[in-house]
C-alpha cells in the first residue's frame, strides 16, 4: 500500500500533463503558478449562524482558534482558520470545530460556494428558489440573509440527498425554509407571480473543486463537460420562467470549463430574449470578467480548428464562443455580437487569486416590464387560443396522503397555545405525519392559498401545494411522543423566551446538576426545588446562567431527563466551565 506521500506525488506528475491543466492554459492560467495552488488543500472554512442568540459567544470561540474574517462577506459572517479543510488540531481546536456545526453555531462550506448567494441581488422579504439546493450550504446562507421575513424554496430532486438538505435546515433552527422534490428541469409551476430570486448552483463536472475533489484529474475531459451542456441550460431556463419581471438569478458552477460557464449563459439569453447580465463587482476579493472567446478542446486537451469541431464527441454549436458562431454560420450576427458583449459581466474565481477553490457566477435580470411581453410561464399560450369567452377549468388537486404536508389541526394548534402559553398566531403551521412545524405567513400566502397554472391552461384550485412537490416546510417545532406534544429544542433556539406555561424556573445549581447527568425521581426533584404539581410529559426547565436565559426540554415520568442532543449538551458544559460529558462519564 502506497503512503500518502506517494499517491500526492502520482497525482502532481498526472496532473501536470492533464487535459485540465491543459485547459487552465488555454484559458490563459500561468500553468505553474495555476498548478501549485490549484493541488493544495483547502484551508478550513464556515459561515457564522447570524439569527442564533449566542452568536457572539460563537465567534470569540472561533478567533480564540486562530479563525480569521473573509473580507468580502459581511462582518463577522464568514472565517478561514488555520489549518486545513477536516484537519484541526486534535484537542479543543477539534471537539470545537465538530461541536459548533452539530449544534448549528456554524456552517462549513468552501469560500467559493459562499459567492453566488453574497452577490445575488435580492429584497429581505423575497420568495426565492434554490435549484439544486442539497446539501444546503447556500439554502441556509439564503435564509439567513433573508430571516425573518422572506421564504427559500429549497429543491433538490434525489433522495439520498434530500434527506440531507433537511438535517442542515433542521440543524440551524431556520423556519424559512420550504423543501421540494422536483427535477430542476421540470420544477411544478406555482401561483403567480412566481420568485423574485433564484439560484440555479448546476450540477457540473468539478473542474474547479481540484483541491477537495482529487480525483477530478483523472475523472475529467472536455467530453465530460459536452454531456453536461443541456441538462444545465435547461435547468436555467426553467429557473428564468419561474422569475417575476424585475427577478434576479443567479447561474454558478464550480467549473472552469467556458462550456459549462460561459457557454451555457449564452444559449440561457437566446432562449430567453426577456434576460439580460447584471454587472457584480464586490470588494476585498480578485474577480475576473466572463470570457467572450474560448477555444473547443479534443480528449488529448489540443485545440480543435472551427472546421472540425463537428467530429467531437457531444459537440452542439451552442458550445462555442459567439464569434466562432458567426464565422461558422451557426448563429445570427446581430444576437451573436449583443451576447458577446454581455459575458464579460459574469465573473470567474481562480484558485491561485484568493486561497480558494476556482468558481463561476453569472447574474440574470428578468428585463421585461411585464408577463406579456415575455416567454413566460404564467403567459400560457394555448389559454390565448382558446374561444372568446372560455373560462379556465378549476381542477382538484391530489387527496392528501399520510406523508403530505398539510395545514396542521386547528384544534392541536389551540391545545399546544394553551399548553405552553405560545401565540402561534404569527406563523404558518404546517403537519406531516407526527411533527409539527412553523414557517413565516409567506408559505401559506404564496404557495399554498392561491390557484396554480396546470400546463393547458386551467388552473389547480388553491390550498393545496400541488402541483409543486413540497415534502418539508418550516421549522420542527413540536413532536407527538406518547400522546404529549413535546417543544424540539430548535424551536427552543428562537422562540424558547416565548414559552410561558409548561415551564420551570430553576436555580443554577440545579440547570447544572441536570446537564451533569442527575435524572432525579419526581418526589426528589420536588423536594429539591419546591416545584410541585409537575405534570407527566414533555416539559421545559428555565434557568438565568452567567450569559442569559436558557430554555430546555426534559420528559417527566418517574424520573425527570434531559430531552437534548449531546452536543447541545457539551456546549452548555463548556460555557459553565464542566468537563465534556464523555471525560466525566
Amino acid at each position: 500500500m502506497r503512503d500518502r506521500t506517494d499517491a500526492d506525488r502520482e497525482r502532481r506528475s498526472f496532473a501536470a500533463t492533464s487535459t485540465l491543466a491543459a485547459l487552465a492554459s488555454h484559458l490563459g492560467r500561468d500553468k505553474e503558478r495555476w498548478l501549485e495552488k490549484a493541488l493544495e488543500p483547502l484551508p478550513e472554512t464556515f459561515r457564522i449562524s447570524t439569527h442564533r442568540c449566542d452568536r457572539h459567544w460563537t465567534i470569540q470561540q472561533v478567533k480564540a482558534l486562530g479563525g480569521v474574517e473573509v473580507p468580502w462577506m459581511p462582518k463577522e459572517n464568514a472565517f478561514t482558520m488555520p489549518f486545513s479543510r477536516g484537519k484541526a488540531p486534535e484537542g479543543l481546536a477539534k471537539r470545537m470545530m465538530a461541536l459548533l456545526h452539530e449544534t448549528g453555531r456554524i456552517t462549513r462550506q468552501e469560500v467559493a460556494s459562499m459567492l453566488p448567494v453574497r452577490l445575488l441581488n435580492t429584497p429581505s422579504d423575497a420568495l426565492t428558489l434554490d435549484m439544486c439546493a442539497a446539501p444546503g450550504s447556500k439554502t441556509t446562507q439564503l435564509a439567513e440573509r433573508l430571516h425573518p421575513n422572506g421564504v427559500v424554496v429549497a429543491n433538490e430532486p434525489v433522495s439520498g440527498r434530500l434527506n440531507m438538505l433537511v438535517s442542515n435546515k433542521s440543524r440551524l433552527g431556520l423556519l424559512n425554509v420550504v423543501v421540494t422534490q422536483h427535477d430542476g428541469r421540470h420544477f411544478g409551476r406555482l401561483p403567480p407571480p412566481g420568485f423574485e430570486a433564484v439560484v440555479a448552483d448546476v450540477p457540473c463536472t468539478g473542474t474547479a473543486t481540484t483541491r477537495k475533489n482529487r480525483d477530478v484529474w483523472w475523472d475529467w475531459t472536455p467530453k465530460e463537460s459536452r454531456k453536461m451542456f443541456t441538462m444545465q441550460v435547461d435547468i436555467a431556463v426553467r429557473g428564468a420562467s419561474l422569475l417575476v419581471p424585475g427577478g434576479h438569478m443567479m447561474y454558478s458552477t464550480c467549473s472552469i470549463d467556458p462550456t459549462e460557464n460561459e457557454a451555457v449563459v449564452a444559449e440561457v439569453l437566446r432562449r430567453c430574449p426577456y434576460l439580460e447580465l447584471v454587472p457584480m463587482r464586490l470588494d476585498g476579493i480578485t474577480l475576473h470578467p466572463g470570457l467572450t472567446s474560448w477555444s473547443m478542446l479534443d480528449e488529448t486537451g489540443q485545440q480543435v480548428m472551427l472546421e472540425e469541431v463537428e467530429r467531437l464527441v457531444f459537440f452542439s454549436p451552442s458550445h462555442l464562443a459567439p464569434a466562432d458562431r458567426i464565422r461558422g454560420g451557426y448563429g445570427d450576427k446581430d444576437e451573436e455580437e449583443a451576447i458577446e458583449n454581455q459575458l464579460g459581466r459574469c465573473r470567474r474565481m481562480w484558485h491561485e487569486d484568493n486561497d480558494t477553490g476556482g468558481f463561476f457566477v453569472a447574474q440574470f435580470r428578468h428585463a421585461a416590464k411585464d408577463e406579456a411581453t415575455t416567454a413566460h410561464v404564467y403567459h400560457n399560450r394555448r389559454a390565448n387560443r382558446r374561444e372568446k369567452g372560455w373560462s379556465p377549468t378549476v381542477k382538484q388537486p391530489p387527496e392528501p396522503t399520510l406523508n403530505s404536508v398539510v395545514v396542521a389541526n386547528e384544534a392541536i394548534v389551540q391545545s399546544l397555545e394553551t399548553l405552553y402559553g405560545i401565540d402561534l398566531s404569527p406563523y404558518s403551521l404546517w403537519q406531516r405525519g407526527k411533527r409539527l412545524n412553523l414557517a413565516p405567513p409567506m408559505v401559506h400566502e404564496r404557495l399554498f392559498k392561491p390557484e396554480a397554472p396546470t400546463n393547458k391552461g386551467d388552473v389547480w384550485r388553491g390550498d393545496s401545494f400541488h402541483p409543486v412537490r413540497v415534502v418539508h416546510a418550516g421549522l420542527p417545532a413540536f413532536t407527538l411522543k406518547k400522546d404529549s406534544w413535546r417543544s424540539r429544542q430548535e424551536v427552543l433556539y428562537s422562540l424558547g423566551d416565548s414559552f410561558q406555561n409548561n415551564v420551570a424556573t430553576v436555580d443554577e445549581s440545579v440547570f447544572v446538576r441536570l446537564l451533569r447527568g442527575w435524572a432525579p425521581l419526581l418526589e426528589e426533584f420536588i423536594e429539591t426545588t419546591g416545584i410541585a404539581g409537575l405534570p407527566s410529559g414533555a416539559y421545559l426547565i428555565r434557568s438565568e446562567l452567567p450569559w442569559g436565559r436558557e430554555t430546555i426540554s426534559v420528559w417527566i415520568g418517574a424520573r425527570i431527563t434531559l430531552m437534548i442532543g449531546v452536543d447541545e449538551q457539551n456546549i452548555l458544559r463548556y460555557k459553565l466551565s464542566l468537563p465534556w460529558r464523555d471525560e466525566e462519564e
